[in-house]
């Protein structure tokens, strides 16, 4: 029962919370109002006041492994998404840690809500493995043996991506798409990727847009620029899945049952893809990138999550030192990821509107968060502050923005400084849900998650931090010991670092320097051989193949 959780709230005592958890896809830290950022956010700035702002919000850094993290609340490489691997055929390894498809012995959150009396609901990006590849063996086996060298295609293989789909992991309802980009725009006729359960989708085109999609080279315009320029009915699908969401929230609360819904924008992930309006409407805001990036800067203190008088990096190289051409695309590109950012706060609003309409708003649970950074092709001017992007493991790459809201649960208007990480999201709901992790399934002994509940944080209460936090993306290693001391072992692109001698470690003090300026390796020694040697247990112990011997397999994987 929730009687000591909800005990000042106006909910009836044994009533389950419903749980409605907002991913978007490498949005940047200050993309938000409430984080310092211009982009117009008022849905989400507006639920930051009614709840809680994160601070030290930790992803695992890119994509799939956050996904992972957060829909089993353990280590990524523990369910085959270990050192930046992600879920696409692609990028599949011939390796546990590294294999690219969630394991079927492995529960997800789904599934344990779903057999202890909840609705599980799913909308939007999946990317977490898995395939129709049974029922199409003759039009899909040659990609598929083309894409895993080294592999065998067998019956128990083809049976194995199947049950890594949303409907056959605990999600009783979804829209998704399985992969991990593609157009945002569909026209009446386009082909499309988007399903309903285990069949192919019907698309509803509700919205009249001009398009703006955005290439930069032949392939890439091939692939996604054709609904450029296009005016007329569309589905968007930033809109489309809210829509369906929606209507799945409003079955949903006809039913006696409490609902778990995981809603995971596309957006603002390339390709980049907006109405065109809202492209030009940033475009005259973004006239000058660097006071955009000081401004965020300046925001971020002002609202008491980044700490005043301290140095930041100021990476400001796309944006000032390139030739003007250049320049002026990167300026579009930043136009484009703020344009798809405001369609993400639309339609959170959206989301929170069709909570309050079928009366469940009072008894959810909310959390929004990005699954990373903001990508590179937009620098460093996302998550300033911040240094880093997506895949890389400074904070601008894996410290994210994140919001909860529960009324009369959590406080209203607050920050909270606690160290939190996507795997601490399982063991929360399950403590606020009151329901056991199971000790057997499928016939064997799961993972125990290795996050924490932080349900003492969402009450407002001070936590102290985990011992350590562990990231590890593509040669690249990192660990955060304590909350404050952050170790790095070759950080960046893997091809960089390989063409420099010798190995490169980083040393930075969070709790005085959150923008990663002043490395202070030679200075603390001793701690930097202690937190060394924690990464090596923790590579082990995770079994995490070194990058060097991944790319003998896939020598094009770095890109």
């Amino acid at each position: 029962m929730l009687t000591a959780l909800i005990s000042f709230s106006s909910s009836a005592a044994d009533a389950k919370p419903n749980i409605l958890i907002i991913l978007s896809d490498d949005a940047g830290y200050t993309d938000l109002g409430s984080f310092g950022g211009e982009i117009d956010t008022p849905h989400l700035d507006q639920l930051a006041k009614q709840g809680m702002r994160f601070s030290h919000f930790y992803s695992n850094a890119r994509c799939s492994p956050t996904r992972a993290s957060l829909l089993t609340g353990v280590d990524a490489a523990h369910v085959g998404f270990g050192g930046g691997v992600v879920g696409d055929w692609v990028r599949e390894f011939p390796f546990p840690a590294h294999r690219g498809r969630m394991p079927y012995e492995q529960p997800l959150i789904s599934e344990i809500l779903g057999s202890n009396g909840y609705q599980t609901l799913m909308v939007g990006k999946w990317h977490l493995g898995g395939s129709y590849i049974k029922n199409n063996p003759k039009g899909m086996s040659d990609y598929w043996k083309k894409t895993h060298p080294g592999m065998e295609l067998t019956e128990e293989e083809m049976e194995q991506d199947y049950l890594a789909l949303p409907p056959q992991r605990g999600f009783q309802k979804s829209f998704v798409f399985h992969g991990a980009q593609g157009n945002l725009f569909f026209t009446p006729g386009d082909n499309h990727n988007y399903f309903e359960d285990n069949q192919k989708a019907k698309l509803e085109y509700n919205y009249n847009y001009k398009m703006h999609c955005y290439t930069n080279n032949a392939f890439n315009k091939k692939r996604y620029g054709g609904c450029h320029g296009k005016s007329g009915k569309t589905f968007y699908a930033t809109d489309g899945m809210t829509d369906r969401a929606i209507e799945m929230i409003h079955e949903a609360s006809k039913k006696t049952e409490p609902f778990f819904m995981y809603a995971a924008y596309r957006a603002p992930h390339k390709p980049l893809q907006a109405p065109e309006d809202l492209v030009q409407k940033y475009l005259k805001r973004y006239s000058d990138l660097q006071k955009i990036a000081d401004d965020r800067h300046k925001g971020l203190v002002a609202a008491g999550i980044f700490p005043k008088g301290v140095e930041r990096a100021n990476n400001n190289y796309l944006w000032t030192k390139q030739e003007k051409e250049k320049i002026e695309k990167f300026r579009l590109q930043a136009a484009l990821h703020a344009a798809m950012m405001e369609k993400i706060d639309e339609n959170v609003g959206k989301l929170i509107q069709g909570l309050k309409d079928s009366g469940e708003y009072e008894n959810t649970l909310v959390m929004y968060f990005s699954d990373n950074g903001a990508a590179a092709h937009i620098g460093d001017l996302m998550n300033a502050p911040y240094k880093g992007v997506k895949a890389l493991l400074w904070e601008g790459g894996a410290r994210a923005h994140a919001i909860a809201a529960w009324p009369g649960v959590i406080p209203a208007n607050t920050i909270s400084d606690d160290v939190v990480w996507v795997g601490d999201i399982v063991p929360t709901v399950l403590e606020i849900t009151d329901i056991q992790f199971p000790e057997k399934f499928r016939n064997k002994t799961p993972r125990k998650p290795d996050g924490r509940s932080v349900v003492k944080t969402l009450k407002g209460k001070k936590m102290a931090p985990p011992e350590a936090i562990f990231f590890n993306d593509k040669g690249q290693q990192s660990v955060i010991y304590q909350g404050r001391w952050k170790l790095l072992i070759e950080p960046g692109w893997y091809l960089q670092t390989l063409a420099k001698p010798g190995i490169v470690h980083e040393l930075y003090d969070l709790q005085n320097d959150p923008g990663e300026t002043n490395n202070l390796v030679d200075k603390k020694t001793e701690l930097v051989k202690k937190l060394e040697a924690m990464c090596k247990k923790w590579k082990a112990e995770n079994k995490i193949v070194e990058y060097a011997k991944r790319i003998e397999i896939r020598p094009k994987d770095p890109y």
